[in-house]
């Protein structure tokens, strides 16, 4: 493996070879890219085996490749790490996500729509959304944050 372990055993050891789009040492095994902390924590716990769980970071470096800073967790566990330590972008919810297409508004007329009977497509139409997204708002998935009017 391409790390520099010339720091120490408390320091981070980076990947020195080849880079993931996000970040990650990778590296090439029976044909297929792994993340290199994943392959670095299975050869010093798990006699090489890669774990089925997320390796995860207690030094958020994501070049890190030192075992004593890797642990293993859930998705679930990931993104409360992630949280905790500030790296969660908050996205907004609602009209406060730069992405909406929809406002509040919106959404509760599209209630009174779906309880009247009214087609999931003719008001996916009306509004220039998917018919799914429509779905997600009648069955509480997309919008719950917001209450009904």
């Amino acid at each position: 493996m391409k790390v520099d372990t010339s720091s120490g055993l408390g320091a981070c050891w980076p990947w020195t070879g080849s880079l993931h789009t996000l970040g990650y040492g990778h590296v090439g095994i029976e044909g297929k890219l792994q993340k290199a902390h994943r392959v670095a924590w299975a050869l010093a716990n798990n006699d090489g085996m890669l774990p089925d769980m997320c390796v995860l970071h207690t030094c958020d470096n994501r070049r890190c490749c030192n075992p004593a800073h890797l642990w293993l967790g859930t998705q679930a566990d990931n993104m409360a790490d992630m949280k905790a330590k500030g790296r969660r972008k908050n996205i907004g919810l609602g009209s406060a996500n730069g992405r909406a297409v929809l406002n509040e508004d919106d959404v509760q007329v599209i209630r009174q729509r779906l309880r009247s009977g009214e087609s999931q497509q003719r008001i996916a139409d009306a509004y220039g959304v998917y018919q799914t997204t429509i779905s997600g708002i009648k069955i509480g998935r997309l919008w719950a944050h917001l209450p009904e009017a």
